[in-house]
């Protein structure tokens, strides 16, 4: 009999510390998988953000009054290359999907579109301008979408 119990007791103590595991465990990948759909989140959102500032800046150089168009285009590219657009841009595409990737590469070249219409002399009122703008806020709102599905699979 005391074997019996000896070995019932050490089966307890078994499943008791495999039960234990298994919940760190469960824990553990929980709390990866919230840890890596807050970073994706944070991420995503800081790349439409500096492309955003980007696009702002842009604009204001370009309402600005400038006696040089060479001043200008330079101040233009300048604010771009300032925004941090490549540094975000990259970071992101260091991680993400190829699907994401793409949404955000759509994005970005279209701003860089923006970018050299004017810094070619495009004025904001212009219908190059206007339609580069356009170009770049429908691949923009395609991005969200992509990210925003991407954000839904990792919740999942």
């Amino acid at each position: 009999m005391e074997w019996v119990t000896l070995v019932g007791t050490a089966l307890g103590a078994v499943l008791g510390i495999g039960a234990t595991l298994a919940g760190e465990h469960l824990r553990w990948r929980r709390t990866v998988r919230d840890n890596r759909l807050q970073d994706r989140r944070a991420m995503y959102a800081d790349c439409l953000v500096t492309l955003r500032r980007a696009h702002e800046a842009m604009r204001l150089i370009a309402d600005e009054d400038h006696t040089d168009p060479q001043v200008r285009a330079a101040k233009i590219r300048q604010a771009f290359q300032a925004s941090g657009c490549d540094e975000a841009r990259e970071r992101l595409v260091l991680t993400a999907t190829a699907d994401v990737t793409a949404a955000i590469d759509a994005s970005y070249h279209s701003l860089r579109r923006i970018r050299e219409e004017l810094a070619s002399g495009a004025t904001l009122a212009s219908e190059e301008y206007d339609a580069a703008r356009q170009t770049h806020g429908d691949a923009t709102r395609a991005a969200r979408v992509v990210l925003r599905d991407d954000l839904a699979a990792l919740e999942a």
